[in-house]
């Protein structure tokens, strides 16, 4: 999934860009390789896990609907599973499109609603996500509430179109099912399952991952 990511995010930037990771966190989970090859990367985050994030060059603590830098400061924004955990969707991509430049991208990488293991997480109490993602080794504060507002193809279109933004990429993809490692059984279906979605056209809204490119 991060090498998907990271993929898009090299055929993106060039070496003058000012990148603003939304939603950066402590950057544990995904360390893209941004700080060095752009300008300056600057990190934004609602908490301060930010402070220990060695992939930006700078942070500013703040909420995604109302952030600290004027309009067109950024060349391209990364918001990379932060869509899901967003309870109000629609000013977040507004700000978002404020603050890029003319010409500018948005990337955004999140989860598909309708993929098993996004239904299962919504059945369960948070709680229990975070039991479940500290017995795989993800730190606690590393996961955080979802709500899934954001999180269908057709959800994503509407809110960039609805911000002003122009969608260049909507991918659909499955990952290897790393979650269901545990057990020899419920891994094996898992790679069954990526395999029939990935291959069947049919089947793309099944697929685990969405990744948007969209442009001011």
């Amino acid at each position: 999934m991060y090498d998907t990511l990271q993929d898009a995010i090299d055929e993106l930037v060039r070496p003058d860009d000012v990148v603003l990771d939304a939603g950066c966190g402590s950057g544990r989970v995904f360390r893209h390789r941004l700080a060095g090859h752009v300008r300056r990367v600057i990190g934004v985050d609602v908490t301060d896990e930010m402070r220990g994030n060695t992939s930006i060059d700078g942070g500013a603590k703040a909420d995604l609907r109302a952030l600290p830098f004027r309009d067109g400061t950024f060349d391209l924004i990364v918001m990379s599973t932060v869509a899901e955990h967003l309870t109000e969707p629609e000013p977040v991509f507004r700000e978002l499109a404020r603050v890029l430049r003319a010409g500018g991208r948005l990337l955004v990488l999140t989860p598909n609603r309708w993929h098993y293991v996004t239904l299962a997480a919504r059945a369960l109490p948070h709680r229990l996500h975070v039991a479940f993602n500290g017995w795989r080794g993800v730190d606690e504060h590393d996961v955080f509430p979802t709500a899934y507002r954001a999180n269908t193809a057709a959800r994503l279109r509407e809110l960039t179109s609805s911000a002003g933004l122009r969608v260049e990429r909507l991918e659909r993809f499955e990952t290897e099912p790393e979650y269901l490692a545990f057990h020899f059984v419920p891994y094996a279906l898992g790679v069954l399952y990526e395999r029939a979605v990935n291959r069947i056209d049919a089947l793309a809204g099944l697929r685990v991952n969405l990744l948007l490119v969209a442009r001011k």
